[in-house]
């Protein structure tokens, strides 16, 4: 589980540095591990849940949980089979490495 706040390229406002720094480095570990792993008949799918209503997300967080859940399990699903490392939203939306 990532969090587009792991993106190098969407960090323009800075804050939550140790948070965003944990994520980026997830991220390119998923990806030097999907490099290694190159022509397998598996992923890797790095998945940002949205901005969710929880003890971290907070009351004003545009999601609910079981809205963020369903959306990735609809987005896992629809990637089963699919070879490569992608970074994307609970919507499927690609999100900037």
């Amino acid at each position: 589980m990532s969090s587009k706040l792991g993106s190098v390229s969407l960090n323009r406002g800075g804050g939550w540095s140790s948070y965003r720094a944990s994520k980026a480095a997830l991220n390119t570990l998923a990806r030097s591990f999907a490099g290694q792993h190159k022509g397998a008949d598996w992923g890797v799918v790095l998945m940002h849940p949205g901005w969710v209503r929880t003890d971290l997300g907070g009351r004003r967080a545009t999601l609910d949980v079981e809205t963020s859940a369903r959306g990735m399990v609809g987005v896992l699903e629809a990637r089963l089979g699919q070879p490569g490392c992608v970074f994307l939203d609970h919507a499927g939306e690609t999100v900037p490495w």
